[in-house]
Formats: C-alpha cells, sequence, structure tokens
C-alpha cells in the first residue's frame, strides 16, 4: 500500500486536504464540505472487509478517527446526516434532522462567528449545533493519520485495506499515457 515512503491512505489524506484548501482558498466552502464527507465516505469503505458502505460504517468510521463528540462538539449521527443534506439536496435538513434522530449542522469559516450563530440557533429554537469547518478538516486530517498508523499494528486489516485501495481509481498525467501507448 506504500507509495515510497507515504502510504496509499497518507497520500489520499494528504490529497484531500490539499483540495480542501484550495476550495477554501477559492471560496467554496460547500465543496470543501462534500469533499470532506465523501472522504470520509471513502475511508469507511476501505475499512470494510467487504461489500458497500452503510451508515453504520461512517459512524463507526467517524466515531473511531474524527472523534466528533470530543472534537467538533457533535455526534457521528449528526455529521451522517450533514453528509446526507450536503450531497442530496446541498442544505443542512436530511431525513434524520427532520425525524430529530440527529441535528443539524450550521457551519461557520470564522472562530469569531461560533457564539453569534450559537445564539442565533438558541434564539430560533433549531435543532442545530454549530461547526467550525477548519476544526472539522483538522479532525478528519488527524483522524486519516491514526486510521493509518492502526492499518500498521494489524497485518490482516492493513492486507484487507490494501486489496480495496487498489480498486481506487487512478489518473495518470497524459505524458505518461502517451509514453506508455
Amino acid at each position: 500500500m506504500a507509495t515510497g515512503s507515504v502510504t496509499t491512505i497518507e497520500q489520499f489524506g494528504m490529497e484531500t486536504i490539499d483540495a480542501v484548501s484550495n476550495l477554501v482558498t477559492a471560496n467554496r466552502y460547500l465543496q470543501a464540505v462534500v469533499l470532506l464527507y465523501s472522504a470520509i465516505d471513502t475511508l469507511a469503505w476501505a475499512d470494510l472487509a467487504s461489500g458497500d458502505v452503510t451508515r453504520s460504517d461512517f459512524c463507526r468510521w467517524t466515531t473511531a478517527y474524527v472523534n466528533p463528540d470530543s472534537k467538533l462538539g457533535c455526534t457521528a449521527e449528526d455529521l451522517y446526516a450533514a453528509r446526507c443534506a450536503l450531497l442530496h439536496s446541498a442544505g443542512a435538513a436530511s431525513r434524520m434532522t427532520r425525524e430529530g434522530r440527529a441535528a443539524e449542522l450550521w457551519y461557520v469559516t470564522s472562530p469569531h462567528s461560533v457564539a453569534l450563530l450559537e445564539a442565533r440557533v438558541r434564539e430560533t429554537g433549531a435543532n442545530a449545533k454549530v461547526l467550525y469547518f477548519t476544526a472539522l478538516a483538522s479532525a478528519f486530517a488527524e483522524g486519516v493519520m491514526q486510521f493509518n498508523d492502526d492499518l500498521e499494528l494489524d497485518t490482516d486489516r492493513l492486507a484487507r485495506c490494501s486489496e480495496r485501495v487498489r480498486l481506487w481509481l487512478r489518473f495518470l498525467p497524459t505524458k505518461l499515457v502517451s509514453e506508455r501507448i
């Protein structure tokens, strides 16, 4: 699974954070959050023995590696509900939030805005939690590194994950493709 001294999982994490950084620089926070949730899905899938990733897989991986309760002030279920809301409607409400099984996540891009938006949540009585975007990106990055470390300690799990990661799409620069033809 290693590419040089960096593993495929580490490379995926670094490329994801780099892409998120590029989106943030372009003021594309919605797309950056979508990318983070998609990457969590991908890593939860890579950690499976077989099959497709489910809500419980997403929540299990998120609980283990993003640690949202202590790092973000929300639950793995809140993150999954937010993932569904963003991917399906680019909004904050999902079936889980409408049914009261998770809180909506309202995002801020500045730590100074947290208190202001939390006051708005209280004023409106919304079932919402305020999430500082940078904290989410940081928790994801730390989670990827911990996941990678855990894989290195469990050879069976590493082998299983490596087999799944081999199925990831790879993109080659046009120059390399034309040289091989």
